[in-house]
């Protein structure tokens, strides 16, 4: 009988070898932690100087670089335990408001209060201010002198301009009529001509109340600019109106205006063909002398 081989010894598995499982997942959460810490870690110089730089491109100061604050305290103690004390105090620069902001709310809280909203329309946008005056507040028919009723307006208007005149770029004065469908060369000169005289007696009350003349800029348009239509007496009401317009350029990254010196106010087709038939367009002080200079009159009249 063969002999019975003998059987070898089955080898004892290796019970620890989930340790080595273990260890790698915990190495692994482990950098996964270290990761996520450093990605949240906030660093707060780089935050500041972030919110710097927008403020800067959105031509507003930022309220944490422009933030002082000074503050002092002192105590004194008894025996007792007892003690008094100054409390610390402390102030703060105020973000200044932008010069457009600025004086349109001044002016809409004119208009509010006086119940203007017929008579006077204001546009604000990122780089001008618009103000629009309607004829039949301002002037008297077909002529380019002011009603006594509407100089207070200006007055206020002048107030406004003048609080923020160092931080704009500059106002343009401009004057417009209505198409009342005559085309005749003579009716064409009485419209250039009263358009361009309205816009210049505007100016020259915000001269005579003190207002500075280097950044001011007159343009008549005549009935070539409408914003309403001509066909309706509703609509050649709008177009018959005189507009202020305050322009600021955007400020580039170092706070600087992005147009160098005192930008001119840009004229538009119509107002350059104006030229030709008697419109007037000045800026600084050579403005008041054509005042009497354009006063000359046509033989046609007609509601402008």
């Amino acid at each position: 009988m063969a002999k019975k081989r003998k059987e070898e010894p089955e080898a004892e598995e290796n019970s620890e070898r989930w340790l080595l499982t273990y260890s790698d997942m915990i190495t692994l959460l482990l950098a996964l932690f270290i990761i996520l810490y450093s990605m949240s870690t906030i660093d707060a110089k780089k935050v500041a100087q972030m919110a710097e730089n927008f403020g800067v491109t959105m031509g507003t100061a930022s309220s944490l670089s422009n933030a002082k604050g000074t503050g002092t305290g002192t105590g004194t103690g008894t025996g007792n335990g007892t003690g008094t004390g100054k409390q610390g105090s402390g102030k703060g620069t105020a973000v200044n408001e932008d010069a457009l902001d600025e004086v349109y709310h001044i002016l809409q809280d004119y208009v509010d209060k006086n119940n203007l909203d017929n008579s006077v329309g204001l546009v604000n946008s990122d780089t001008y201010v618009k103000i629009h005056l309607k004829d039949t507040l301002m002037f008297k028919p077909d002529s380019p002198t002011m009603l006594p009723s509407s100089e207070p307006i200006l007055l206020e208007i002048e107030k406004a301009i003048a609080k923020v005149y160092d931080r704009v770029d500059y106002i343009t004065i401009s004057g417009h009529t209505a198409d009342v469908g005559e085309h005749t060369v003579a009716s064409d000169q009485v419209s250039w001509r009263l358009s361009t005289e309205r816009a210049i007696t505007v100016m020259n009350y915000f001269v005579s109340y003190g207002l500075q003349q280097d950044k001011l800029s007159i343009q008549g348009f005549a009935h070539f600019s409408p914003i309403a239509s001509n066909h309706t007496p509703e609509g050649r009401a709008k177009n018959r109106r005189v507009e202020i317009t305050i322009v600021k350029y955007p400020s580039n990254k170092n706070g600087t205006s992005s147009t160098a010196g005192n930008a001119v106010a840009p004229s538009s087709s119509s107002a350059a063909s104006g030229a030709s038939n008697g419109a007037v367009s000045n800026t600084g002080t050579s403005r008041a002398a054509t005042s009497s200079a354009a006063s000359a009159s046509t033989g046609t009249s007609s509601t402008k």
